[in-house]
């Protein structure tokens, strides 16, 4: 099951099919469509072919197709090896008139007016190898000025449209004659993440085979004592939110190949090394991983707020799945803390963190991203996932409009992207980098904690997509950035929230 199809409730049992239920199944069982599946409106507005390679995209991916079970308003698509949520209407012939298909169907069916628009294609991007997805049309936005906060409305508004996102499964990228897509260039920040994957796997290399070449057996003690100091500093600073989950136990290797040098080290299957004055080398790795382990310790955990700052206590903003922390804690695993520490620095971001989504199943396999910093936003689990308020209180900015950017392109001009500020009465709480046209809150409203809000973009500063959250103390006039950093714990994560720190919220 995959983990945004959890949002939805039980599947209702034993309810007789409907005409929408058949139209789906006769779609995604058969090899080949025909028109007369579709009403003419839904052709023109998509063609024959390209529904065809939808249904064939997510068959290829799921394998063939099993049943349709109704699930309150939609329809779950039960395949060989997997599932599909799509929102579906049909005409008074049978004919399906609206398809979305992923995600984006629950949003679909939540705002859906009274008669649903016909679905259209989203743009397929040739150059990330994303498939065509199917999404119920946005309203029309006129042409004017750079998006701003939008105007107070009355205190019992009415929510503004929602329009859908549904990607299906992306699939992997083309490959040309010049070789596969991922041999293009990759972006300084990708790079940079790239190179820092490496740096941790050579260390680990270098850690396994020194156990070996010590000639005494001191120096195998110093090193056998400074291998979990070595595998506390990988796991609490690398980036392990971007590799399969299996990439965690590689830093505990070290520690393993020191015992199993014991065998060399120790008269067990041999004379043995000697107790002698240990090397150079093993005093000098041994105290310098120590220190530095020590180091790492005092600067992971979150500055020390005022005595007069309170932590907050907020709801996780996600929910229905595993989700980690890409930044959080102190300036050594957190850039926004250790950016608030230089003169001139932006104070009210000192105890941001961001927030991404590991993703379930086979195609997944615990990964945030199908890959290590693909080019489309699609290719990332988090990407379009719904995005609830953290707490009660009054929405104080809510800012849309601005275009998500492709990962690893950060938008400098509009750092917070598209973003809300909820003011609780004693601080104001800030959830950026939200998806373009996603958010259904407006300037004034009164939300409480789990009401839907937005969904998850990369409309920010962020080199991917994410949701970037933060809690700032309360001003005259209550704005993002207008306050300091405050500090706060979400309730379904145990301890403060440092990077790496992974948790999972059920739906």
């Amino acid at each position: 099951m995959g983990t945004r199809d959890r949002l939805l409730a039980p599947l209702r049992r034993g309810a007789p099919p409907d005409a929408t239920a058949r139209a789906l199944a006769a779609a995604f069982g058969s090899d080949s469509l025909t028109p007369s599946l579709f009403a003419p409106d839904l052709l023109t507005h998509v063609p024959l072919d390209r529904l065809q390679e939808t249904v064939d995209l997510l068959r290829e991916r799921h394998g063939a197709l099993r049943n349709v079970r109704l699930q309150r308003d939609l329809h779950r698509l039960n395949f060989t090896h997997g599932t599909e949520v799509v929102w579906a209407r049909t005409d008074a012939d049978g004919r399906l008139t609206t398809l979305v298909t992923g995600p984006g169907a629950i949003l679909a069916r939540n705002e859906a007016p009274a008669a649903a628009p016909p679905a259209v294609p989203a743009p397929t991007r040739a150059d990330t190898g994303a498939p065509p997805r199917a999404v119920v049309p946005p309203p029309t936005r006129a042409a004017g000025p750079e998006p701003q906060a939008a105007p107070p409305i009355p205190p019992v508004p009415v929510l503004p449209p929602m329009p859908t996102y549904a990607p299906t499964v992306p699939a992997p990228a083309p490959e040309s004659s010049s070789g596969p897509a991922s041999a293009a260039p990759l972006a300084p920040a990708a790079a940079l993440l790239q190179r820092t994957v490496i740096a941790y796997a050579a260390a680990t290399a270098v850690e396994l085979t020194i156990p070996f070449l010590t000639d005494t057996a001191t120096g195998w003690t110093l090193l056998l004592l400074q291998a979990p100091a070595f595998a506390w500093f990988v796991l609490r600073t690398a980036p392990a939110h971007t590799l399969p989950p299996w990439f965690r136990l590689l830093p505990l290797l070290p520690a393993a190949a020191a015992a199993l040098a014991a065998a060399r080290a120790l008269p067990l299957l041999g004379p043995g090394l000697p107790w002698t004055t240990p090397g150079l080398p093993e005093i000098a790795l041994f105290c310098s991983m120590l220190g530095l382990a020590a180091w790492t310790y005092h600067r992971t955990l979150p500055v020390r707020p005022s005595p007069s700052a309170h932590p907050l206590t907020l709801s996780s903003p996600l929910r229905g799945g595993l989700f980690a922390l890409s930044e959080g804690g102190g300036p050594a695993v957190n850039r926004y803390a250790e950016d608030s520490l230089q003169p001139g620095g932006a104070r009210y971001h000192r105890y941001a963190v961001d927030l991404v989504q590991l993703g379930e199943g086979p195609q997944w396999r615990g990964r945030r991203a199908l890959g290590l910093a693909p080019a489309s936003n699609e290719r990332y689990a988090i990407h379009g996932h719904p995005v609830l308020s953290p707490c009660d209180g009054v929405v104080v900015t809510a800012v849309d409009g601005l275009p998500d950017h492709d990962p690893y392109a950060p938008r400098a001009d509009h750092p917070e992207g598209n973003h809300i500020a909820i003011d609780t009465g004693r601080a104001l709480v800030v959830l950026s980098w939200l998806r373009q046209d996603s958010i259904r809150v407006r300037r004034g409203q009164h939300v409480t904690a789990g009401t839907l809000i937005a969904a998850v973009g990369n409309s920010g500063n962020g080199t991917e997509p994410a949701l970037h959250l933060r809690a700032e103390t309360r001003t005259t006039r209550p704005t993002p950035g207008s306050g300091t950093g405050l500090p706060f714990r979400l309730t379904e994560l145990r301890g403060d929230p440092l990077r790496g720190r992974r948790f999972t919220v059920p739906d």
